[in-house]
């Protein structure tokens, strides 16, 4: 894990060819006829045909894995406000599924991804909040940029003591020519913030968070080792997906300090997502 963090921050401020880590895209696996036990070479069913579903399968997981998390309650910073945070993620793929195994370039994929993100938000007039964020999935070059923007219809009403909000947001991935892949979040948030002890102030929140998963391949070479093969390329058909998503979390703030556990849920993954960061 400190390896691929390592290896991330190079790409980030380097130029240059990398050497290709454990959880990056191998989509050139991803062809009728590959069979991972046959030492590395490529037997693809001749011409070499895409293996869709699991290009499907894969690519909406690893949208999950990328997804925008939302850690934060309805509430927003308001006009003068800020907020600077770290986040880490640990999402549970179905690693034991056919299409993980042969999508990646380890060829045993973890039953978890981590990943990283630093995260910032600032306050605007009339309810709205608007934020950026940069996400690295660890043991790979695979790079997330993000925005959101928030606008609470409903914050601090003592009639309606119940906030409510609603999100857009979109991580696109980078790092790898093989394939695009953005993920938009939109986000139905309702949560309520009491204070304890006079110190600390508790947001519990509550929200259906619908993903969209929008996937595109480059051309993908199955034989990189045979120069001039017109068989030997294919391309995936795009996928669009949804991603049906609820989210449970609190805030958690004691003077300028702010912490966020959060839990993610989807059919078949869960992901588990922590916030340390400054509130001012």
């Amino acid at each position: 894990m400190r390896r691929g963090w390592i290896a991330g921050l190079a790409l980030l401020l380097a130029s240059g060819g990398a050497q290709a880590l454990d959880n990056d895209p191998a989509l050139e696996r991803l062809c009728r006829g590959y069979d991972p036990a046959n030492g590395g070479a490529i037997p693809c069913t001749r011409p070499v045909r895409p293996n869709q579903a699991a290009f499907k399968d894969y690519t909406r997981e690893l949208g999950f894995v990328f997804a925008p998390r939302l850690l934060q309650p309805a509430e927003t910073l308001g006009i003068s406000g800020f907020q600077f945070d770290v986040q880490t993620s640990i999402t549970a793929i179905n690693s034991d599924e056919q299409y993980w195994k042969l999508a990646i370039e380890d060829g045993k994929p973890e039953a978890v991804l981590t990943t990283m993100a630093l995260d910032v938000r600032k306050g605007l007039p009339y309810s709205f909040e608007v934020g950026a964020n940069l996400t690295y999935l660890f043991d790979s070059e695979l790079w997330g940029l993000g925005t959101s923007l928030k606008w609470a219809l409903n914050e601090a009403v003592d009639q309606f003591p119940v906030d409510f909000a609603v999100r857009g947001s979109v991580i696109h991935l980078v790092g790898t020519p093989q394939m695009s892949l953005t993920t938009v979040g939109i986000d139905g948030i309702v949560s309520r913030s009491f204070g304890a002890a006079g110190a600390v102030n508790f947001g519990p929140y509550l929200a259906y968070s619908p993903l969209l998963v929008f996937a595109r391949s480059g051309v993908v070479d199955a034989t990189p080792g045979t120069p001039d093969d017109p068989e030997g390329s294919f391309t995936f058909s795009g996928e669009d997906q949804v991603v049906h998503r609820f989210v449970i979390g609190v805030r958690i703030i004691a003077a300028a300090f702010m912490f966020t556990p959060e839990i993610s849920l989807t059919q078949g993954m869960q992901q588990y997502n922590f916030q340390v960061g400054l509130d001012f």
